[in-house]
């Protein structure tokens, strides 16, 4: 039987996992790469993801989402990517902001539906990875 990884048990294997994720991405096994890219999104949302980091990640974070179960989600945030100029957000930032800033108030309707249907299935994404911290027992560092 799973015990249920509270997030404050497990804040030193998430303050790890960060560490390594900015400063070696590639050292992160799977199971850490979905907590890596999916936290923030539960706690910024998906319109964060592209303004600050995250989006570097895109296509990992759009793969998290359908491991969860939330290939909804992954299909909206991949309708914003067509809106970048190559169908993928940029991952250098200042590149993806000043895309971004030149076409955002032109799909300003679409981009505020498509966060607001995410924070609808916000807590369910949240807890979806919740498990998966509890299943794979990286929670414990």
């Amino acid at each position: 039987m799973l015990l249920a990884m509270s997030r404050e048990k497990a804040q030193a294997a998430w303050e790890k996992i960060v560490r390594t994720g900015f400063t070696n991405y590639n050292q992160l096994s799977p199971d850490q790469k979905i907590w890596f890219n999916i936290e923030p999104l539960t706690t910024e949302g998906i319109i964060d993801h592209y303004l600050n980091h995250g989006a570097e990640h895109n296509q990992d974070t759009l793969a998290a989402l359908k491991a969860l179960g939330f290939p909804d989600i992954a299909k909206q945030m991949h309708s914003i990517n067509t809106l970048f100029r190559d169908g993928k957000p940029p991952e250098d930032i200042d590149e993806r902001n000043e895309e971004w800033n030149s076409w955002c108030d032109e799909h300003e309707e679409f981009l505020n539906e498509i966060d607001d249907k995410f924070w609808i299935k916000c807590a369910d994404v949240e807890k979806a990875l919740m498990d998966h911290i509890d299943r794979t027992g990286i929670g414990i560092d």
